[in-house]
């Protein structure tokens, strides 16, 4: 064991000072959560800005105001300000101000109060298309309320066979404004279990370029082979396992150093949060060995370092697709969404979502299950191939 720690330690010393292997284990997918994180922020992140006219001064324009808008603000999702006229609330969408406005047109709660069709005109800038949609959503929200209580009142003056009485009209949209409404919608939450866009970007990014770390401690297996300092060791009282064994333990503390880097940096510089702290090693720790598995069956495959290296790249890309490092896998094909479970990326990803309800290691106890398989069975194989690399046989 001695000796491969040694085989270690010297891989290691030669890896720090190596500045593509610190860029591509460390800079690159820091930066690149840093970048996901924001061109493509979560739910979490979502708040709009919104301008209203109010031109006609009326009810049932004060309602939409109190209610619909209102409830915007008190929800967090949305910022209102009022504009004195239609031409500002436009310039204010033009420059940015706000992502989109609504103008009450004048005549609109009278138009309401008779019975009669009225419209409401929103202005909504071409690059915020999801701002402009929540608010027409309101809107029309909104008016189906109106429309129903319009309904019940042409209802109740049909039946009386009498002249409609504005007066009359008035107080019986004022008794079915006071209604209860007929069907009471309640909901009932269950715990938050989907991570932050930061964590979950940083998450992925993570279990992304880990391979590429993993990749290099068994691909010197490969360099050391072609330099002829590899028959060296083995002419030394040094079995082929012993190298192995150092090999093994370089990836695996450089995916583990790749993948606690990112957990550290996202949390202190982007905001990240990702949970029980001994939880979250377990899942580095047991993602590492399962990169680190399926690195070093990889390398068992490969003649030289650059086809090795051409083949991690396409093993980690192809994982990282289907294992939900671009996109989530919520929105994929279920074909798609299926095969990711086979993925050490999907089961690293849903550890991470299931820490955002804020359990503990136990809660993630199937992914490490999963994870640690897959590091047995993939290390195994690779172990296998690996030792025909080191004989030659």
């Amino acid at each position: 064991m001695r000796a491969a720690l040694v085989i270690a330690g010297k891989d290691l010393r030669q890896k720090i000072r190596d500045r593509s292997a610190i860029i591509l284990s460390v800079v690159a997918p820091f930066c690149l959560a840093a970048l996901f994180s924001m061109m493509i922020p979560g739910q979490d992140s979502f708040h709009a800005s919104y301008a209203y006219v109010d031109l006609d001064g009326g009810p049932i324009a004060q309602a939409l105001v109190d209610g619909p808008l209102a409830g915007l603000v008190d929800s967090n999702v949305a910022t209102i300000s009022r504009a004195t006229n239609e031409d500002e609330a436009r310039s204010q969408v033009e420059a940015g101000t706000v992502d989109a406005a609504v103008v009450i047109p004048a005549g609109f709660s009278a138009a309401v109060q008779a019975g009669q069709a009225a419209e409401l005109k929103v202005v909504a800038s071409g690059g915020e298309v999801l701002s402009g949609q929540v608010l027409r959503s309101v809107l029309t929200s909104f008016g189906s309320q109106v429309e129903g209580v319009q309904l019940a009142v042409t209802t109740v003056l049909a039946s009386t066979g009498t002249p409609p009485d504005p007066s009359l009209a008035a107080e019986l949209a004022a008794q079915a404004v006071a209604l209860p409404e007929p069907v009471a919608l309640t909901e009932a939450r269950t715990e938050d279990r989907v991570a932050s866009s930061r964590t979950y970007y940083g998450a992925a990014m993570a279990v992304l370029f880990v391979f590429f770390a993993a990749q290099f401690g068994v691909v010197s297996l490969l360099a050391e082979r072609r330099n002829g300092t590899l028959a060296r060791m083995l002419a030394a009282p040094i079995t082929a396992r012993t190298v192995l064994v150092g090999k093994v333990l370089v990836s695996i503390v450089l995916a583990v150093v790749s993948m606690s880097i990112i957990v550290f940096g996202t949390t202190l510089l982007l905001g990240a949060s990702w949970g029980d702290p001994l939880a979250v090693a377990a899942l580095v720790v047991a993602t590492s060995l399962a990169a680190s598995g399926i690195a070093l069956l990889v390398v068992g495959f490969a003649r030289t370092e650059d086809q090795a290296g051409s083949l991690t790249a396409i093993v980690a890309m192809t994982l990282a697709v289907l294992g939900g490092s671009f996109f989530q896998m919520s929105q994929a094909p279920e074909g798609l969404a299926t095969l990711s479970v086979l993925t050490p990326h999907w089961w690293f990803l849903r550890g991470v979502d299931d820490l955002a309800s804020g359990g503990g290691i136990m809660l993630v106890a199937p992914s490490l299950a999963v994870l640690l398989g897959i590091a047995v069975v993939s290390g195994g194989l690779g172990l296998w191939r690996a030792r025909r690399v080191v004989t030659g046989r």
